[in-house]
């Protein structure tokens, strides 16, 4: 027999400000890393691990951002007050 999923517990709204705060920093800091690996002038760049393990954290940080956009109802903030 299966089993209805449980709904998750509610998140206060100081814990969910927190969240998307760190989410936001996470995402600027990967911006960031990205300019630098993108502008690096290396030959060898894809033999560094380094260089893997950025590349790796991109992928997962774009696909976190693009299920976030999922799950996040619009703004309604527009551009030009």
């Amino acid at each position: 027999m299966i089993q209805p999923p449980v709904p998750a517990p509610p998140i206060s709204q100081e814990v969910r400000d927190e969240l998307t705060a760190t989410m936001q920093e996470l995402l600027l800091k990967t911006h960031e890393l990205s300019f630098e690996y993108s502008t690096l002038d290396c030959k060898d760049i894809h033999k560094c691990p380094l260089a893997n393990k950025c590349r790796e954290l991109f992928k997962t940080v774009k696909k976190m951002h693009n299920l976030l956009k999922q799950i996040q109802p619009p703004s309604n903030k527009g551009y030009i007050s």
